[in-house]
């Protein structure tokens, strides 16, 4: 039991927050009860078991605290995750999106085994071993649609390889998050540079910047764009 008082995010549905705006906790409802993925704090607030939710850990959790205009998150939601990892962020949109589904990508086998391990109670994530560079290698997995693309992959080419996945995956007005490293892109050039060269892959590409967030201080020369597909 804890005295913290948790309560409903004021935007986005399935996610809790407490403390003050200035020093604003973030949680999920845990999915699988008593599990910790990555050494989270687990609070029972009302008999319900939360999950803090580490914004220095989690990129997703850093862009919802910079409240994004973008409502991006619904219980039914169809998801696309690009560099799924051991399964820190992917868990915590598995408590979110309860009646939807998240198909993990993740190149490194290491890193799937331990998805795997973490999450094999969670019915509503589909791991899966393959290269976000190569799209079509995993499309027998897919059964609908996706409404989201969520990319935080470490790689050169990371605007076209989220453009080659929506290309192939995304429906038309879907939403793509991408989590741009230009350490990873380039270490010479600053990373100003870097952001705009990104943005211009994405928009010749036909996809529109809703936003552009940048969350320095939870990770270093990051920062995240929010597009959207345009309706074909």
């Amino acid at each position: 039991m804890t005295n913290i008082e948790i309560r409903n995010h004021p935007k986005f549905k399935n996610v809790y927050i407490s403390g003050s705006q200035e020093y604003l906790k973030l949680y999920t409802k845990n999915l699988d009860v008593g599990k910790r993925i990555y050494g989270e704090k687990l609070i029972i607030h009302k008999d319900i078991q939360y999950r803090e939710w580490d914004p220095f850990r989690s990129k997703l959790a850093a862009l919802i605290l910079e409240n994004p205009i973008t409502n991006f998150l619904t219980d039914n939601l169809k998801c696309l995750y690009l560099g799924a990892s051991s399964g820190t962020t992917i868990s915590h949109l598995s408590d979110i999106i309860q009646s939807g589904i998240i198909y993990g990508v993740e190149f490194s086998e290491r890193s799937i085994r331990q998805l795997i391990q973490n999450t094999s109670k969670r019915v509503n994530i589909v791991p899966i071993l393959a290269d976000a560079r190569f799209p079509e290698s995993y499309a027998k997995y897919f059964f609908t649609d996706i409404d989201l693309i969520y990319q935080d992959v470490a790689q050169p080419r990371q605007a076209n390889i989220a453009v080659e996945n929506c290309n192939y995956y995304l429906k038309n007005d879907g939403i793509l998050i991408i989590a741009i490293k230009s350490q990873s892109i380039d270490s010479i050039q600053k990373s100003e540079y870097i952001y705009a060269q990104e943005k211009k892959i994405l928009e010749k590409a036909g996809y529109q910047i809703l936003e552009s967030i940048n969350i320095h201080k939870y990770a270093a020369n990051h920062i995240i764009l929010i597009a959207k597909k345009a309706i074909s």
